[in-house]
């Protein structure tokens, strides 16, 4: 019998992988806006460290670069605290204001003219607090500012649950899954995917999808807004004819090239029983988060092991990967590199 020469197979293929070289510029969801109060939160973003906290005059939360540049202390450190719309060293008691000044050193007749810090840019909606980042130090971009979602003010919701964990893999990686039809079936269950269209639109980008299985039938809208945040909704029509709904959130935060801060938040409709007991609610959906685990929380196992590749082998089963990150490479170039084609709205339709 004659031998098949082993020159006629291909090579091994080599994956090549690269990390960029800068953080992603955009609107980041740092938390919902019940978890801030005027105890100090150290949030570890972008590289560096960071203090979060409500001010007790304003209202308003605050996010400031936490190492105090006096002695480099963290301030959101043990023995921290706010006052007014301060927050205050816990090491020598500097006390440095909601814009980045020190407004007060109890022991100094005067404050050094370089004692400032950086204050990041914080806005508040969708019940939900989200801070800017530009590695170029530009401000906060009009058109791409987080838009107010009428369904998550109506009542009868839950309020937002978020869990966090540390993923020790660039932030790209979990962008992959809004053009990753094919993981669907082995990684979260899904028995079929009936429709499956993205669609890219300047900063946003968007996955519908549609699917079928013993439970009914979804109904499935996720959109990007930027770099780090999404908002997702799911309907599903179960077999008795009735109705069900919720809303999750999938985001990220870079903590360095090499690692991101996973975010998942979930909004349910609340049990009658639970009107008007927010802990009761809150109790709730980690009931129903923990009682499922094939949702965003199945995809940490292969997140946390998984190499980066750029050059992936494709097949024709496959979404729109590559054109999904030609779209996320927007927010890692000078905004003067913003290609204008992605401006356009392009929709990609995958059966």
């Amino acid at each position: 019998m004659a031998q098949t020469s082993k020159q006629s197979f291909p090579e091994p293929y080599v994956i090549k992988g690269s990390l960029p070289n800068r953080y992603p510029r955009g609107w980041f969801c740092i938390g919902a806006d019940h978890e801030f109060t005027s105890t100090p939160m150290k949030l570890d973003y972008f590289g560096t460290s960071l203090v979060a906290y409500r001010g007790q005059d304003s209202g308003e939360i605050h996010v400031l670069d936490a190492y105090c540049p006096h002695m480099g202390a963290n301030l959101a450190g043990a023995g921290s605290m706010v006052r007014g719309d301060s927050v205050i060293c816990p090491f020598h008691h500097w006390s440095w204001g909601a814009d980045g000044f020190c407004n007060h050193i109890p022991y100094a007749n005067r404050i050094p003219s370089r004692a400032r810090i950086r204050a990041w840019p914080v806005m508040r909606e969708n019940q939900l607090v989200f801070l800017w980042h530009d590695p170029d130090g530009g401000g906060p971009i009009e058109d791409q500012r987080i838009p107010r979602d009428e369904e998550v003010f109506e009542d009868g919701w839950t309020p937002w649950v978020i869990r966090r964990v540390q993923v020790d893999s660039n932030c790209r990686e979990l962008i992959d899954n809004m053009a990753d039809k094919a993981h669907f079936g082995p990684v979260h269950g899904s028995e079929e995917v009936t429709r499956f269209v993205n669609i890219s639109h300047g900063h946003k980008y968007t996955q519908l999808m549609d699917g079928r299985s013993a439970m009914g039938r979804m109904e499935s809208e996720a959109t990007y807004h930027g770099p780090g945040y999404m908002l997702h909704r799911l309907r599903q029509y179960l077999p008795d004819g009735a109705e069900s709904r919720f809303m999750s959130l999938v985001m990220n935060v870079p903590t360095s090239m090499e690692g991101f801060e996973f975010l998942a938040g979930f909004k349910y409709p609340a049990p009658p029983e639970t009107k008007g007991d927010p802990a009761a609610q809150i109790a709730f959906v980690n009931q129903f988060i923990d009682e499922n685990q094939q949702g965003v929380f199945a995809d940490l196992a292969i997140w946390q092991d998984k190499t980066t590749i750029d050059n992936p082998i494709l097949c024709d089963g496959d979404g729109p990967v590559n054109r999904l990150r030609q779209w996320y490479k927007q927010f890692l170039v000078p905004l003067e590199e913003v290609p204008a084609s992605l401006k356009e709205r392009r929709v990609y339709v995958k059966n």
